[in-house]
């Protein structure tokens, strides 16, 4: 009898149950083992580094890092059970097993690589790093947090990134010089070789000897100090930068007693080829540029930057000793004068042409010596011999009329609107003409005054210099009156006062002496009190000119060394 094709099982307890065992390579969706065993190691890996980088989790907060591997093997032991249980089972279409198998090997070296990297970069630093941050007493997570460490990569980053309180490195530095010495470069210079003394023996490295002059010299600039902060500029660096024409104005009112300032570089520190004598050191009235002439009959040009102040162009007068030098009022024009000579010159910047002007025919004695430019650009007026003063067109250079003083005139200069002419005689009076007559208004005598020498005036104030180093102080308003008397009297030098200039807003007014060395002061106004900490205790020789800029931000001096000392008041934001 056939069998039947199925049947119903109506005692199922009788069966002998009969357990289907299933090959794991067999299993459908069942990862390799040694596939499983990197991805477990990549996971603890990344643990561990979530650790170094957001700190070790505490027994409060979570479960440790050893207790999260064992719930993960616990897990992968499960899932391998679970998936061992399966009953249906279909075979993996080999180009499927095949593109697996790929990709799990780019990954396995990926892993392979990343696990190199960090092997080799963990490092003795990060223990110490853990101990400080956990601060902890329990020796069981200590001893876990070290075991663990060592597998964490190193901290490359953070010692190339600037840290705040630690000390900076030089950006470059050369290891030769650490092989020169000073006999050494003793031995390479042409002219007295053997005669240079204790350099020809000394066995000191030759950069440290350059430095240590320097910084005698000098002093240690602050951007050479490695361990400043770096977020807070220096105060040459806050000096320096403020020279901006578009940043206009000042903050408050100028404190008296004590005025802050900062000797910069000096303005023709390019040349120094000027003359011995600098008698003029003049800034242009738009731009940030500096005029320095002297002596040698050469006009230098410069930017003035306070940094570097490269030149710009050199003008040379031949056989012209240069005692003054102005810009014109539009800056279009230098205009030099000289003692020696009855004529002058005008160097024209635009064309880059001199021009010789000679004296006009109807003046037999005519100086070019010193002479001032009115502030409207309309009329210069030359200092003449037996009191005479010369006024001659600003535009065209030609000669306009003259006008007499009683005694020799030794100062002359333009009110600030350019309507009034004050000059200071030999026999100590002072003058006031009417530009457009030219005619005297008013005459007085300067209080305690022998012999004139400067002047200076601003919209209040007329200041006058004599040969006693005496300084008057009058106020315009009241110098209509027969016998004014100063508001003022400063006693501060006692040789014969040659420079006199206000700055441009008023509030300082610089008098100096070219017979004494650093005789040199600077009066606030409207207090009329002297800065007891200018110049200072640097020796600054011979003064023969002095001038501000535009905006009040520089102070330039020149001396009998050749120099034009550069100065930024740190008041004034503008150049």
């Amino acid at each position: 009898m056939d069998q039947p094709l199925f049947f119903i099982d109506t005692n199922p307890d009788d069966e002998i149950k009969e357990t289907i065992v299933v090959a794991p390579e067999n299993v459908l969706g069942k990862e390799d083992p040694a596939i499983a065993e990197k991805r477990r190691k990549k996971k603890e890996m990344e643990r561990n580094l979530s650790k170094f980088l957001f700190g070790a989790i505490s027994a409060d907060e979570g479960v440790d890092v050893g207790k999260d591997k064992e719930a993960s093997e616990e897990s992968d032991s499960d899932d391998s059970e679970g998936t061992s249980s399966d009953e249906s089972v279909e075979d993996l279409d080999d180009v499927d097993i095949d593109n697996e198998v790929g990709d799990e090997d780019k990954e396995d070296v990926e892993i392979e690589e990343f696990e190199a990297q960090v092997d080799s970069e963990a490092g003795s630093e990060v223990n110490e790093d853990k101990e400080d941050i956990d601060g902890t007493d329990n020796t069981d997570s200590e001893s876990d947090t070290e075991n663990d460490a060592e597998k964490l990569p190193e901290d490359i980053y953070g010692n190339n990134l600037y840290l705040r309180g630690k000390k900076r490195k030089a950006a470059w530095k050369d290891d030769a010089d650490e092989k020169v010495l000073v006999k050494d470069v003793a031995a390479n210079f042409k002219k007295g070789l053997g005669k240079h003394g204790s350099k020809d023996e000394s066995s000191e490295k030759y950069g440290k000897a350059v430095e240590r002059k320097f910084i005698s010299l000098v002093g240690e600039p602050s951007w050479a100090k490695l361990d400043q902060d770096a977020e807070q500029d220096s105060d040459e660096e806050f000096f320096r930068e403020t020279t901006d024409l578009l940043d206009k104005g000042r903050v408050g009112d100028l404190k008296r007693e004590i005025i802050e300032f900062r000797k910069l570089k000096d303005m023709n520190n390019e040349t120094y080829n000027e003359g011995t004598v600098i008698r003029s050191t003049e800034f242009h009235p738009t731009s940030t540029v500096g005029l320095v002439a002297g002596l040698s009959g050469t006009a230098s040009i410069f930017q003035v930057d306070g940094k570097f102040n490269p030149k710009i162009q050199t003008i040379n007068f031949k056989d012209f000793p240069i005692k003054t030098a102005k810009f014109s009022v539009d800056g279009n024009e230098v205009i030099a004068g000289s003692q020696f000579h009855t004529y002058f010159y005008v160097y024209d910047m635009i064309a880059g042409k001199v021009i010789k002007i000679k004296s006009p025919r109807q003046i037999e004695e005519f100086s070019s010596q010193r002479f001032d430019i009115s502030p409207d650009g309309k009329i210069i007026a030359f200092k003449g011999r037996f009191g005479s003063i010369h006024l001659v067109s600003a535009r065209t250079k030609e000669y306009i009329r003259s006008i007499k003083m009683n005694d020799e005139c030794q100062a002359l200069k333009f009110s600030k609107s350019g309507a009034q002419l004050y000059t200071h005689g030999e026999g100590g009076e002072v003058y006031v003409w009417d530009t457009r007559s030219s005619l005297c208004v008013n005459k007085f005598v300067d209080d305690g005054c022998i012999a004139g020498s400067a002047l200076a005036v601003n919209s209040s104030y007329l200041a006058t210099g004599s040969s006693e180093g005496v300084v008057n102080i009058y106020n315009l308003a009241k110098i209509d009156k027969p016998n004014p008397s100063p508001d003022k009297v400063i006693l501060n030098l006692t040789t014969q006062i040659n420079q006199l200039r206000f700055n441009p807003t008023g509030e300082i007014l610089a008098l100096s002496s070219e017979l004494k060395d650093t005789a040199i002061k600077l009066v606030h106004f409207p207090s009329k009190t002297v800065f007891s900490n200018f110049p200072g205790t640097l020796n600054l020789n011979k003064i023969n000119s002095v001038d501000f800029s535009p905006g009040g931000g520089y102070l330039s001096l020149g001396n009998n060394k050749g120099a034009a000392l550069l100065y930024r008041l740190k008041h004034y934001k503008d150049y």
